[in-house]
């Protein structure tokens, strides 16, 4: 089967997988709804789950992909069964605590803050394995630094510079005011180095005519990483709250959280997402 990208108007083919699961009940062909964010379809992930979790059960999966804000006014009207968003959102937050969905469950984690460095990498970043000497390193090497102006990566540069001591930030800490590919834009310009999400950064990479003298540097480290939960909706909204239960089931079994761990993308080395669902109560 597909998974329909409703959003985007797209069909995306992919192989099942088979496996013993929770089947649909008998003489239907049920549909489970889903509203995510964009980061479920990072590295054919989403395509990947649903075609198993339709082959196993026979469920239908229809999936519509948006922001945040898009899933849960998906929800909010009737048209989605369970949400995948980033854990901590304003939106989730409310759509919870008014009683319209269950509470979230941690599914994966992905790559919010990938550091992106020149070619050359004057600073030595490709050389270590933790973020904070990363940071280190640029402020030692006064190398360019450009501010990604978007809140939570703002967020995250502000933790680096406290975690590497708060060094003196002039001449080579360049905030501008600029966000996404503008910042990405001045940071190649300047051959120096910036923060940003690795599935935006490659999106835009290969967007472009030709792509900037820049690659993107994975950590291993839970700062660099947001969570990935999802929202079973409750009745009246949801058609289909057992198909949707059924669904986040699948998600949190341990074959699934393996694959999700396995993921991989194209010149980026080691994983780029990686399973939560060892942070819910699984007593």
């Amino acid at each position: 089967m597909s998974l329909v990208a409703v959003a985007a108007g797209l069909v995306l083919n992919v192989t099942p997988a088979t496996r013993d699961a929770e089947a649909a009940p008998p003489q239907q062909q049920p549909v489970v709804r889903l509203a995510a964010v964009n980061a479920l379809q990072f590295g054919g992930l989403g395509n990947q789950l649903v075609a198993d979790f339709e082959q196993r059960t026979g469920y239908r999966v229809t999936v519509f992909i948006g922001t945040a804000g898009e899933v849960f006014a998906q929800a909010g009207a009737g048209d989605a069964d369970i949400v995948m968003t980033h854990w901590g959102f304003t939106e989730l937050e409310n759509f919870v605590s008014e009683g319209r969905g269950k509470w979230p469950k941690m599914i994966f984690s992905n790559s919010t803050g990938t550091f992106i460095i020149p070619p050359n990498d004057p600073a030595g970043v490709r050389d270590v394995t933790d973020p904070v000497q990363a940071f280190e390193r640029i402020a030692e090497s006064e190398s360019p630094f450009v501010v990604n102006d978007i809140g939570q990566i703002r967020y995250t540069t502000d933790t680096l510079w406290n975690a590497a001591g708060r060094p003196d930030r002039e001449g080579w800490y360049l905030d501008l005011g600029l966000s996404g590919p503008a910042a990405m834009q001045e940071a190649a310009g300047r051959g120096g180095y910036t923060i940003w999400g690795l599935q935006p950064f490659l999106g835009m990479q290969g967007s472009l005519p030709e792509p900037l003298p820049l690659e993107p540097v994975v950590f291993q480290d839970s700062m660099l990483q947001r969570s990935i939960s999802s929202v079973v909706v409750n009745r009246p909204l949801s058609r289909n709250v057992r198909g949707a239960l059924a669904f986040e089931r699948y998600l949190l079994e341990l074959a699934t959280q393996a694959r999700i761990r396995a993921v991989s993308v194209p010149n980026v080395e080691g994983p780029v997402m990686w399973p939560a669902g060892n942070q819910n109560d699984n007593d």
